[in-house]
């Protein structure tokens, strides 16, 4: 009886020890499942409190471009700081767009024009444009002489940034990680390497193909077609060769737009370097493309297409289109 009685005891141990180990090995599996197929969160938790486990938070110095071209770093500015990044943009006391957002700092600099100013400004270029009254030689004059008066104001404020010592001090003491900037007026190229901060440009191109030389990015005019010549990447030998000419006249051109620059950024940063050097530090390029709407053409690596992420937010498409 004895016997019995301790053979079902052994019996009874080993079954309850066999049910035990199977429903460790079947929760092994399930958990081992649910990390595969992605549908929880990792099974292994990382302690409370450890860094690797908290997403980055980075500290970001906005330096942008006025005008149109402030649309599309003002949606990345946004949407960073909404992420939870410290964004601080940097702007003049008086613009044309820019101005406070809900997720980020502003730090202004003071430049010799008011607001009354820049409004007269953008009023006086808006009537040049719709009225196109007189000889062509006429309007020729009169584009030609507003074109060195945006050019003049561009390079002012351009200057009140970079010569303000205290405000160029202030920021060396941030801590900033990296710097976010339109090329098209290196500012913000110039104060990053003066900073020794990484930078990252949004651009939707330079018209002498300036940022495509800084980013080492092949360009061949047999099927990339220049700035202003209308042509497609389907072009006959005429074309061909025009597009050639006028590629070989883009560093002449890029010589007459950035020279004021060049004086600046020996000024500013105190050695021989002109703008086309100091874009070739570029970490990122976010160019406002996207080929449904371009001629293809060769990237780099380092090159992003964000097209239409300025673009308004519509309603969806009825389900019948």
């Amino acid at each position: 009886m004895w016997k019995a009685v301790c053979v079902f005891l052994l019996l009874n141990m080993d079954m309850q020890a066999n049910c035990a180990a199977n429903k460790k090995l079947e929760t092994v599996a399930e958990k081992s499942k649910l990390v595969d197929t992605g549908e929880t969160e990792a099974v292994t938790s990382s302690p409370a409190g450890d860094p690797a486990s908290a997403p980055f938070r980075g500290k970001l110095l906005v330096i942008p471009m006025d005008g149109s071209h402030w649309l599309s770093v003002k949606a990345l500015s946004q949407e960073l700081g909404r992420r939870g990044h410290q964004v601080t943009v940097v702007i003049p006391e008086a613009s044309m767009r820019m101005g406070p957002g809900k997720h980020y700092d502003t730090v202004t600099f003071p430049i010799p024009y008011d607001q009354e100013f820049i409004d007269q400004f953008l009023v006086t270029n808006k009537n040049m444009m719709e009225k196109a009254d007189g000889s062509f030689l006429q309007r020729a004059k009169k584009q030609f002489s507003q074109i060195k008066r945006i050019v003049g104001f561009i390079h002012t404020i351009a200057e009140s940034l970079l010569l303000n010592d205290t405000l160029i001090s202030h920021l060396a003491q941030q801590d900033f990680d990296a710097v976010i900037t339109d090329p098209m007026v290196p500012t913000g190229a110039l104060i990053a390497r003066k900073l020794g901060l990484p930078f990252i440009n949004v651009l939707r191109g330079i018209p002498c193909s300036l940022d495509i030389k800084s980013a080492a990015c092949p360009s061949p005019p047999s099927y990339v077609p220049r700035f202003f010549s209308g042509y497609t990447d389907k072009m006959n030998f005429m074309e061909r060769s025009i597009n050639t000419l006028l590629a070989l006249m883009e560093p002449l051109l890029c010589r007459l737009m950035y020279w004021q620059f060049d004086n600046m950024a020996y000024q500013f940063l105190g050695e021989k370097v002109g703008v086309a050097e100091v874009l070739t530090e570029s970490a990122i390029w976010l160019l406002r493309l996207d080929f449904t709407l371009e001629f293809p053409r060769p990237l780099m690596p380092n090159m992003v297409l964000i097209g239409g992420m300025n673009c308004d937010i519509r309603n969806p498409l009825p389900k019948k289109v």
